[in-house]
């Protein structure tokens, strides 16, 4: 067996300082036990605001080779060479909408998507990205059409010479603050 424990301190000091930490058992000779724990952490400077928050976790999710699939998204990319010094790779994010959550707001269905897509060289090294934000305030019969059609595309073009190359996308959406990454 194993465990996993967060903390989360009590009275947190704003001061961007180290905090120690001491992590242990009770029992005098830990029963063949191992900890594994940090030093410490360090406290944050301010408190961050929701936007900061999704603007962290989105760039944290950008760098990570991890795949997550908390959004119904798809990933498709197309290659087409120009010439033998340009090419452009085009990156087709699919959305399913039926499992997206909405807020009702003013007769409307709303909720904000951020599409992040970036590309990769061949050894792992970033070369760009673009960023694009969906703002969706759709009636319910657009939605009901949307829902049923059961896609929305968002498309998005980069200009490289020719090569091989990594893409991630990034897909977070406001109101549930789930996110897919691909």
């Amino acid at each position: 067996y194993y465990y996993i424990l967060g903390f989360s301190p009590q009275n947190l000091k704003l001061d961007g300082s180290f905090h120690a930490l001491k992590v242990g058992f009770k029992t005098p000779s830990g029963a063949g036990l191992a900890v594994q724990a940090r030093k410490g952490y360090y406290a944050p400077k301010k408190l961050s605001n929701a936007a900061e928050t999704a603007k962290e976790e989105i760039e944290e999710a950008l760098f990570s080779r991890d795949e997550m699939g908390e959004l119904p998204v798809e990933l498709h990319t197309q290659y087409f060479k120009a010439s033998d010094k340009d090419a452009t790779i085009a990156v087709l994010c699919r959305i399913n909408p039926r499992h997206i959550q909405f807020r009702k707001a003013e007769g409307r269905n709303e909720n904000v998507l951020t599409i992040l897509s970036a590309v990769f060289d061949r050894n792992g090294n970033f070369l760009s990205a673009i960023q694009k934000t969906v703002d969706l305030k759709l009636k319910d019969e657009t939605l009901a059409k949307l829902t049923a059609t059961g896609v929305m595309s968002v498309k998005t073009n980069f200009s490289v010479p020719p090569g091989t190359y990594m893409v991630r996308l990034v897909v977070r959406d406001s109101e549930g603050q789930l996110m897919s990454a691909l």
